[in-house]
């Protein structure tokens, strides 16, 4: 019985874990559907129900793919060579071109405002909105 309990209790905590990560990715093979996003931090890619994907720091939008009106009821997929495509029923109106080839892919909305296509990086919206600085500091040995 108690065993039974921490094998539930570890499935769940693993469950939970994954489904955090999966928060700000989209694998390859993966869509987003209208109205349907991924965010992290601020930062909220959305494939709106205008056709038009954006990224958006909370209201302000960053990047898009200029392409609201192309299309109806449209969806945002990972293909397994690596290339990100807005769909319009079976049209392709959007695309970043960067197909490389079957491979395992995902699409990651980073703390740092870019967001990338991994595989390889392939692609990024080039959004980074500060710049991190580090201090090395040296302590002498004792």
């Amino acid at each position: 019985m108690v065993s039974s309990i921490w094998v539930l209790l570890a499935t769940t905590w693993l469950a939970s874990s994954m489904l955090v990560g999966a928060e700000d990715t989209i694998f390859n093979g993966e869509k987003l559907l209208t109205d349907q996003f991924i965010e992290n931090g601020p930062y909220k890619f959305i494939m709106q129900g205008d056709c038009n994907l954006v990224l958006y720091n909370k209201d302000r939008a960053l990047w898009h793919t200029n392409t609201a009106g192309h299309g109806n009821s449209c969806n945002l997929l990972m293909q397994n060579n690596g290339n990100l495509v807005i769909f319009s029923g079976s049209d392709v109106i959007w695309s970043s071109s960067t197909s490389r080839g079957p491979n395992t892919y995902r699409l990651v909305v980073q703390l740092d405002g870019y967001v990338v296509i991994y595989g390889g990086a392939t692609w990024a919206t080039n959004t980074v909105q500060k710049s991190t600085k580090r201090k090395l500091i040296i302590e002498p040995l004792m």
